[in-house]
């Protein structure tokens, strides 16, 4: 008999650790491989500028992507490696007109960018 509610006991606890695990995926997503940090400037005035679409390419294709906010800044989360990074003024004149860039990034650190304003 102890043998059984042995058995019973150790099968709920493997339901509930596995439950347990679904549910902070569930809440907070899986983590991913990669992530960089960096800021957008302007080329002439040096300023952050916000709202400008940061997009990661793998062979071209976009995997992931983040928008700057204060003063420029960006976070990006990424699962593949990023060939290059993209970055597209989205917003219009809101926050200045810039041409659009593809860089690719550096092996680590932040990824600091200049952007030159357009027409």
């Amino acid at each position: 008999m102890k043998k059984v509610v042995r058995n019973v006991a150790r099968f709920f606890l493997w339901i509930v650790t596995g439950v347990t695990s679904f549910a902070i995926a569930a809440c907070y997503g899986v983590m991913y491989a990669y992530q960089r940090t960096g800021r957008v400037t302007d080329a002439v005035t040096h300023a952050g500028i916000d709202g400008i679409q940061v997009n990661c390419l793998v062979g071209g294709v976009v995997h992931s992507g983040s928008s700057t906010y204060d003063g420029g800044r960006f976070y990006l989360d990424y699962d593949s490696p990023c060939d290059q990074v993209q970055f597209t003024d989205v917003d219009g004149a809101t926050n200045g007109s810039y041409l659009p860039r593809t860089v690719a990034p550096p092996p680590s650190g932040e990824l600091d960018v200049e952007l030159t304003p357009g027409p």
